[in-house]
């Protein structure tokens, strides 16, 4: 009788284990998602292109875009154009809506949006062709109007380019 007890335990243990590590078959750490991307190691980011009318956005955007990259670890930033990979990015619009008007007076704006709109281009150079090219990535952020507007907005700009950033790298990184 032991013997039949510990054998079905047995059988039992095992099929548990066999089924507790079957949930992660599937699962890769660290690695690019996507048979387009596979092997891909290294992306280039070379300076944002800025078209639309609000100046200086430039650098703000490619650091916050490289800074993405880091953070996340899926792709090494290499600054040297010859990388597995490059993401280019173009800002065409920043804009405000208003969000919220003040409490005192309903005429005036209180809280407003700022969103940065730009299109970027991901080429993968080992397959020698564009993953996707022209997509339309944004980034935003709130912000309260305090003694100017163009003050809260200029505190509010970087926190939307983080945004942009990392809508853009997750579209690089977690597959289409």
């Amino acid at each position: 009788m032991k013997r039949g007890a510990a054998y079905k335990r047995g059988t039992l243990l095992v099929l548990l284990v066999a089924l507790a590590c079957s949930g992660c078959a599937g699962y890769r750490v660290g690695n690019v998602s996507g048979r387009n991307v596979q092997g891909v190691r290294s992306v280039y980011v070379p300076v944002v292109r800025n078209t639309s009318l609000q100046p200086d956005l430039q650098v703000t955007v490619t650091n916050a875009i490289i800074r993405r990259f880091n953070d996340d670890g899926t792709l090494e930033v290499n600054q040297d154009p010859n990388a597995d990979s490059e993401l280019d990015v173009t800002i065409t619009d920043v804009h405000n809506t208003a969000v919220a008007s003040s409490t005192t007076d309903l005429y005036v704006t209180a809280q407003y949006q700022v969103t940065i709109t730009g299109i970027a281009t991901f080429v993968n150079r080992k397959l020698g062709r564009k993953i996707f090219e022209n997509v339309t990535v944004t980034g935003s952020t709130n912000f309260f109007t305090q003694a100017d507007i163009q003050e809260g907005e200029r505190q509010a700009l970087p926190l939307a380019a983080q945004d942009l950033a990392q809508n853009a790298v997750k579209l690089v990184t977690e597959g289409w």
